[in-house]
């Protein structure tokens, strides 16, 4: 009995195997035909297929018995007339043989040892060579005028010499019974198939009008006003389709489950990262202010405006004011990344001169450069405009060409700018010891570092970390290229600036109703 209710059912909690990816395999699409006029359809069939069936294997047991009754039908027919024509002699036996083939339907013939006809009682159509073959097998089949047919043979003792009589009886070409068997078996065959249709349909549309509800109740699930996880699809019946119900109303309970898991643990996330930008604003308050002092009074000091330094005090205060110059940049790493983790970070774009920034980012790194054996240099298109934030760019630059710096002991830094169709292109390419294929795989991954253990302790392993997130942020690329002792080469790619059209030259804009 079908009903609205609710079918309510329990189901496991999630384990920790059931969070893990489960890799689906390509789904194969098959086409179907409509439930309600295939199950009739199927029904119709399937009934026509047997009664074809059963009337072949009825006309054939027809034709066999058929075929068995001329047969026993020639037997008795030339032992009745051999016992009658063996009394009689002369024309008595033809009238005799001429009366029995009559009444009985059947043709009659009476020959010799050698096969000789001597009295014939048939149509005209036995001949000697058939009766000779019939005198030798005794009983068979043999075709004549009347068409297939059944003989037997009777040795009539009566002297002077033996006689053979030769009885052939039709066998009909229509089995006896066969209309009868055709009417009642196509009678038999509409009354099942009519009502095993009539039922096949019914059935059909109940299971088609529940397949319709379920189908229905979860299309509205997929609309944009309804509720993430659905609502319980009401089970009308427990058959196969109220199973499947079920088992949907069970995926729609844990699927609201582990949205009310996702949004307490997406909460806490939240008060995660407000705790960690209050956090990382009063580290950055708290740690840049005593820095800025500790680098101001190096400065002062360095000035000599309280007196000479000795040598040994002079490279002591160098040695304060470089270590504190190392941890403020450190922090600022820090706190850049924090920056782009939790989105506070925003672009201002404008039109830039690549060619010009690469220009001043080299200047400022010359003096990096020290007493190492290394000529850098700028190369490429003498302007390059881009749509990017000038700042951010900088800053890019600033970290690719400072690790080129400091991962190359001799050779060059060359940082190339290009034009490439619509994109333009930013190249620092050095000649230092190159990186292996493990560790540029995760070169741009947060805290690692690539190179010598006495280099890598230099820096936090955010640089290029936080040069990706920028490049990214601003719709472009960034690759590396590297070969153990033959150097390493850094790709950017970013979008190029074009001059908005004056109004004058704009396409006039489409009017409502125009063709």
């Amino acid at each position: 009995m079908k009903g609205d209710a609710f079918v309510s059912s329990s189901f496991p909690m999630m384990s920790s195997a059931s969070t893990g990816t489960i890799k689906l395999g390509p789904i194969r699409m098959t086409p179907t035909w409509p439930l309600l006029p295939l199950a009739p359809a199927i029904v119709v069939l399937v009934g026509l297929l047997v009664a074809v069936a059963i009337g072949a294997v009825g006309m054939s047991q027809l034709a066999s018995a058929s075929t068995e009754h001329a047969q026993e039908k020639a037997r008795l027919m030339v032992d009745a007339v051999g016992s009658r024509v063996a009394l009689l002699s002369g024309p008595a036996r033809l009238d005799a043989m001429k009366l029995a083939a009559r009444r009985a339907g059947i043709e009659l013939c009476l020959a010799n040892d050698a096969g000789d006809i001597q009295l014939d009682a048939s149509l005209g159509g036995i001949s000697g060579p058939l009766v000779r073959a019939a005198i030798t097998q005794g009983t068979g089949s043999a075709t004549t005028r009347v068409g297939d047919t059944r003989f037997a043979v009777r040795a009539l003792d009566a002297p002077p010499s033996r006689q053979y009589l030769v009885a052939f009886a039709a066998a009909p070409s229509t089995p006896e019974g066969a209309p009868a068997l055709i009417s009642a078996l196509v009678a038999l065959t509409t009354l099942l198939i009519g009502v095993a249709a009539t039922v096949a349909y019914f059935v059909g549309r109940d299971a088609n009008a529940d397949v319709v509800f379920v189908t229905d109740r979860i299309r509205a699930m997929a609309g944009v006003l309804s509720e993430p996880t659905g609502e319980p699809v009401p089970v009308r019946a427990m058959d196969e389709v109220g199973i499947l119900t079920d088992e949907i109303n069970q995926l729609i309970g844990r699927f609201a489950s582990a949205e009310k898991s996702y949004l307490t643990d997406l909460d806490r996330a939240g008060h995660a990262d407000r705790d960690r930008a209050g956090f990382l604003a009063a580290v950055s308050h708290e740690l840049r202010s005593p820095l800025n002092a500790i680098l101001g009074f190096a400065d002062v000091l360095e000035t000599e405006v309280d007196g000479p330094l000795t040598p040994a005090a002079r490279e002591e205060v160098e040695q304060i004011r470089g270590s504190g110059a190392h941890l403020l940049e450190l922090i600022n790493d820090i706190l850049e990344f924090s920056a782009l983790e939790g989105g506070q970070l925003k672009l201002s774009r404008t039109r830039v001169d690549l060619t010009q920034v690469a220009a001043e980012v080299v200047r400022e790194a010359a003096g990096v450069v020290g007493m190492k054996p290394i000529r850098i240099r700028v190369d490429g298109d003498p302007e390059v405009l881009a749509h990017v934030d000038a700042r951010r760019i900088r800053q890019i630059l600033q970290n690719l060409v400072g690790n080129a710096i400091k991962f190359t002991q001799r050779g060059e830094v060359v940082v190339t700018v290009l034009r490439d169709g619509s994109r333009a292109l930013v190249r620092v390419r050095d000649t230092g010891p190159g990186i292996n294929s493990l560790e540029k795989a995760k070169i741009f991954d947060e805290y690692k570092q690539a190179g010598e253990e006495s280099v890598k302790r230099r820096g936090t392993g955010l640089g290029l970390a936080i040069a990706r997130r920028l490049v990214l942020m601003h719709g472009g690329l960034i690759q590396v290229e590297s070969e153990l002792g033959r150097g390493s080469t850094f790709t950017v790619t970013l979008p190029l600036w074009f001059e908005p059209r004056p109004a004058s030259e704009r396409p006039p804009a489409a009017t409502e109703g125009a063709s």
